[in-house]
């Protein structure tokens, strides 16, 4: 076993030296640096776990690049989801008056989102974060837990209510569990 963890490490270890800086350079040229470095990082990790598909000789750089772009359209997802969450959230904020740079206001509003949802237990940190940021139906939440989409719909809405609570919105404009058409809401 311990020969075979060092040909797989060796193999990484030529991997990384042979395209490390392509890889990184090609992430750079879509992101920031630290992010290209996370990035980079996650693309060699991809490729220690799955180092029997990488292709050999001149096709493992194509590879590479194939996992890089695909680590980071992830990453744009879960950013989108997580500005969607902050957006849903924010609405509920009287933004009439004025303030300070609009940058600012989102990274006040994102604290605020962010301590609230810290409050909540763990459990329904965790499903808000599959349906709103990761963009799982609740009905493969449900299955993922183990319960009723009834349970979901139930701690969603709770969790909903005790952040609009946590961040002083108005009981009449409360943070609601938006249901869309494909979970059976009406237009």
């Amino acid at each position: 076993m311990a020969g075979m963890s060092n040909t797989l490490d060796t193999q990484l270890e030529a991997l990384y030296r042979a395209h490390a800086r392509q890889v990184h350079a090609y992430c750079l040229r879509r992101t920031s640096g630290e992010e290209a470095k996370d990035v980079t990082s996650e693309v060699f990790l991809v490729a220690w776990r799955r180092i029997d598909d990488v292709p050999p000789g001149d096709q493992a750089l194509p590879w590479l690049f194939g996992v890089a772009r695909n680590v980071l359209a992830n990453r744009n997802r879960s950013s989108r989801r997580h500005g969607r969450l902050v957006a849903k959230a924010s609405q509920y904020y009287d933004h009439a008056s004025p303030g300070p740079e609009p940058q600012l206001v989102r990274s006040e509003e994102h604290r605020q989102l962010m301590a609230a949802m810290a409050q909540l237990p763990e459990k329904d940190q965790e499903i808000l974060r599959l349906v709103e940021w990761e963009g799982l139906t609740r009905e493969q939440v449900a299955e993922m837990m183990f319960v009723s989409r009834a349970a979901i719909d139930k701690r969603i809405s709770r969790a909903y209510k005790k952040m609009a609570r946590t961040m002083g919105v108005p009981k009449t404009d409360q943070l609601t569990t938006p249901v869309t058409l494909e979970e059976g809401g009406g237009a």
